[in-house]
């Protein structure tokens, strides 16, 4: 007869064997993963809605979400440094570096002031003057390597976008020569590369902000403002362009904090690169032509002149200096001759026509 103790007990032992087994099946695999939290970005400007910088922050914006598919969203903080500050520019770039902000889009002319040279190239002297050359030097191609200088202070470069053309823009009389700008002021954000320019041409420059840029308009001190078409609108008062010196062009660069960045995960970092890329092509591709705006900005009351060749010429052998102290660092003049090449292989844009308020 078998032994029903015998029988229970080994009942008794297969039982507890199977919830031992159980067990050791529910803590190997685990709870669920947590879904990703969302992540909110903040980043800085010193620009407001309805500019050019503004519209790319949108942009931006719109893009990290769609990547990211909601768990990135961006917080756009415009006049993030407040009204009237002096240079606006640098004071964003130092608020990203230091971590206020996770985020800024900053002017690459502003980075020379704060340690960071390897955008120099993009500002030298009349070089980069149209939107085909705008698109090329933006290309990670080639905007990968200058990014990459920022890596000392504290921020990642994500991209360039490209943003105008700038030029002067007179209260008074056209710049068409140096005399023009002999002891006079000229308001202009603030960069190194650009004050250098600036003064090899006659000029002083200030990154003049609230009564100090009226007063001295008033006064007949301030004669001009470095601008673009897309902008010069917002000017105190009518202003005419000399439309065919370009001085340089403007591109922004879009930058993280580097401890901030490094705190996302792979993925949520992989959707702000490829926001980032995305919103370049449309930065690129919806570019206007420099010739369209100059009209646009006579049809909206300001006025275009055209400088002679032989005053454009000018103006250019006085900007020699500028290449003379860029050009002592390698790097910066390695840049320069790509760029150099690079323009050599565009075609000439199209002619900026004459025009005067109203038509």
């Amino acid at each position: 007869m078998r032994n029903p103790f015998n029988f229970m007990t080994s009942v008794g032992f297969g039982f507890a064997a199977l919830l031992a087994t159980a067990g050791c099946s529910a803590t190997t695999a685990g709870p669920p993963p947590a879904a990703e939290q969302t992540k909110t970005l903040r980043i800085a400007t010193d620009d407001e809605p309805g500019r050019p910088a503004a519209a790319q922050i949108e942009e931006f914006a719109r893009n990290v979400k769609e990547h990211s598919g909601g768990q990135v969203l961006i917080e756009p903080v415009w006049k993030a440094v407040g009204e009237d500050k002096d240079d606006p520019d640098q004071a964003v770039a130092r608020a990203v570096v230091s971590g206020d902000f996770d985020m800024g889009l900053v002017p690459a002319r502003a980075w020379d002031t704060e340690g960071v040279s390897s955008f120099a190239a993009l500002h030298a002297p009349f070089l980069v003057t149209s939107n085909a050359l705008m698109a090329k030097v933006s290309d990670p191609a080639v905007a990968d390597e200058m990014l990459a200088g920022l890596d000392k202070v504290g921020v990642s470069g994500l991209a360039l976008f490209p943003e105008g053309t700038r030029m002067l823009f007179s209260f008074f009389e056209p710049v068409l020569t140096q005399a023009d700008l002999a002891g006079k002021t000229v308001r202009a954000p603030r960069s190194d590369t650009t004050y250098d320019l600036l003064r090899t041409i006659g000029a002083t420059p200030d990154d003049l902000v609230g009564e100090q840029f009226y007063d001295g308009m008033a006064a007949g001190t301030v004669v001009a403002a470095e601008s673009s078409f897309a902008l010069a609108g917002s000017l105190p008062k009518a202003t005419t362009a000399t439309g065919n010196m370009v001085l340089y062009s403007k591109l922004n660069s879009l930058v993280i904090n580097t401890k901030s960045f490094q705190a996302l995960s792979e993925g949520q970092r992989r959707a702000l690169k490829d926001a980032a890329a995305a919103t370049r092509t449309w930065a690129v591709e919806t570019m206007t032509e420099t010739a369209d705006d100059a009209a646009k900005f006579c049809k909206d009351g300001g006025t275009v002149v055209v400088a002679t060749a032989a005053e454009v010429a000018d103006f250019k052998a006085a900007g020699a200096p500028v290449y003379t102290k860029l050009e002592a660092d390698p790097d910066t003049k390695a840049r320069i001759a790509k760029i150099k090449d690079l323009a050599a292989a565009e075609p000439e844009p199209r002619s900026i026509a004459p025009c005067s308020a109203g038509g």
